[in-house]
């Protein structure tokens, strides 16, 4: 069982979307503990990559991310090196006058072993739900 949230964001599809494109973008929003270095962004969008660190518990973790799939205001994979993270695919659709966006992220290799699936995924909402509302009201302030 993935984790998976979807939010209404009172902005653009392209806002949105280039809010999600340029991952130095999450540096402003980020959870405490977690920072980004290099960054590397393709004129494509497929390919752009990044590391990041996290502390879990007490555990400095390191990662390094690359967009797997691109398609412009539809949708962006993006696969990490901790099979902890997996893959995170963002999805945006038009709705009213405004975005859908729809999260996902399926862990990889032990992780997807139940019982450990519904905790991680738990584990992923109380980490990542404040993020995305974070990125959301910087969205709908017009930042």
């Amino acid at each position: 069982m993935p984790y998976r949230q979807s939010l209404h964001i009172e902005a653009p599809v392209e806002k949105v979307f280039d809010a999600f494109r340029d991952p130095r973008t999450w540096r402003d929003v980020a959870a405490s503990g977690v920072s980004f270095g290099d960054t590397h962004c393709t004129p494509e969008g497929l390919g752009t990559h990044y590391t990041w660190t996290a502390n879990l518990a007490g555990i400095r973790l390191h990662g390094f991310n690359v967009y797997i799939e691109f398609v412009p205001n539809r949708r962006i994979t993006d696969r990490s090196s901790l099979s902890l993270e997996g893959t995170w695919t963002y999805e945006f659709e038009p709705e009213g006058s405004g975005t859908r966006l729809t999260m996902e992220n399926r862990s990889g290799g032990l992780w997807r072993l139940w019982p450990l699936e519904p905790l991680l995924a738990r584990a992923t909402a109380a980490s990542h739900g404040p993020v995305f509302e974070k990125v959301k009201a910087k969205l709908e302030s017009g930042q």
